[in-house]
């Protein structure tokens, strides 16, 4: 049974190779197009997560700022400052926080021989490294020690480091901020970043111990306080902070201009929706695509049904259900609808092999075939062909068998 149903649909492919070309080619098309738009959807989704990432995850971060409404007598108007104490106080008084960091930012000279750039400088702490992923490539991130001694050490970002030394090691070596001595202890591993909430991307930047920069630069403020909520605790951690530094430095915990906080987390979230709003709208695009061809073959099958007229009327002649004469044209439809799939999947799995990934990774990211790509593409395919093969599989099994034995 199997056997015959192969060989009608192969002679029915074989006796019009020019209208099966065609029919065929609008179905590889379309898959191929379904499997190339989801494959670089799926790569640029993964991407922008990571670019992300690369700021941190799961962080919240606080700039202070002027308030907007008054406070307990106090007019609108005043300039909220931070200390680093303040900043490390959240950790004790703000329950829910798992890691703490205040930063420093400036922007200064930066030299090795005769080597020089202006870049940005960041002083942190130990906990930065794990909030913002501030990876060591070689050595070690600023430990607890840097910290309570106020050492002049120094972590590299790539970037800087490979402007700076090009070949040689930088471990071990110093270089010199407007001047002043710090010694390199490590350098970051390379890793996307596509922006920055202030100051330099953490390639192009200089990290040091933030006791360090207060006692260097005498800035008591900090620019902004890096929090790490522990998870799903991000939104009662932020109301909590507002009430505790509103009441400690004077300001309502309702005026957001007061304490501007940027939740990463609840970002990401909108991320997530629009990637997937973005991929669905790629899929359709795809499918539509596919569907065009999907006609093709509804159009070829008609013609088929009109062809093998006699023999559908000698078959229900004889004894066939209906039923079976409509499985039989309609498996024939979804059979072309997969053979030109597979076709088309196997032409984009080629391609997307051929890609020089290494060269597009950081706009696009890394296209690919995976479980969901396959699932989509398989699922868009087995729904073109249930339509492109219903309209005449019903006519086939309609046949009246009289009138199609007359036919000649």
């Amino acid at each position: 049974m199997i056997f015959i149903f192969f060989k009608n649909l192969f002679m029915d492919l074989y006796r019009q190779p020019l209208r099966t070309f065609l029919t065929l080619s609008g179905v590889v098309w379309g898959t191929f197009a379904i499997v190339i738009l989801l494959a670089f959807g799926d790569g640029v989704s993964k991407s922008g997560k990571k670019s992300m990432h690369g700021m941190g995850e799961g962080i919240v971060i606080a700039w202070p700022g002027i308030t907007t409404v008054s406070y307990k007598g106090i007019a609108k108007g005043k300039a909220i400052r931070l200390t680093a104490d303040d900043a490390l106080l959240l950790k004790q008084k703000v329950p829910g926080i798992l890691r703490v960091s205040p930063e420093y930012l400036r922007s200064q000279r930066i030299r090795y021989n005769k080597e020089e750039y202006n870049n940005t400088i960041r002083g942190v702490n130990v906990d930065y490294q794990h909030m913002r992923n501030t990876i060591p490539r070689k050595g070690r991130f600023i430990d607890e020690l840097d910290v309570r001694n106020r050492r002049r050490v120094c972590f590299l970002g790539n970037t800087i480091a490979d402007n700076l030394f090009r070949d040689v090691d930088p471990i071990e070596k110093k270089v010199y901020v407007e001047g002043v001595p710090f010694l390199v202890v490590g350098v970051m591993v390379r890793k996307i970043q596509n922006s920055n909430y202030s100051g330099q991307r953490d390639e192009h930047c200089l990290f040091i111990p933030y006791t360090t920069f207060s006692a260097l630069y005498g800035q008591k403020y900090v620019s902004n306080v890096i929090i790490q909520p522990l998870p799903g605790q991000s939104v009662p951690v932020i109301a909590n902070i507002r009430d505790f530094l509103g009441n400690k430095i004077g300001f309502s915990s309702n005026d957001t201009d007061a304490l501007f906080i940027w939740d990463f987390t609840e970002f990401e979230k909108s991320l997530d929706i629009f990637f997937l709003a973005f991929n669905i709208f790629l899929g359709m695009i795809g499918s539509f695509t596919l569907m065009v061809g999907g006609v093709g073959v509804a159009s070829i099958m008609l013609v088929v049904v009109e062809e093998r007229i006699r023999e559908i009327g000698v078959k229900l002649a004889v004894g066939a259900k209906r039923k079976q004469i409509l499985r039989q044209f309609f498996s024939e439809a979804l059979m072309i609808i997969l053979i030109g799939g597979l076709i088309g999947f196997a032409f984009a799995a080629l391609v997307i092999g051929l890609i020089p990934v290494e060269k597009i990774e950081d706009y696009v990211g890394h296209p690919q075939i995976n479980i969901m790509v396959g699932v989509v593409t398989i699922l868009i395919l087995l729904a073109v062909g249930a339509i492109a093969g219903l309209m005449p599989a019903r006519k086939a099994a309609s046949t009246n068998p009289i009138e199609a034995l007359r036919s000649r």
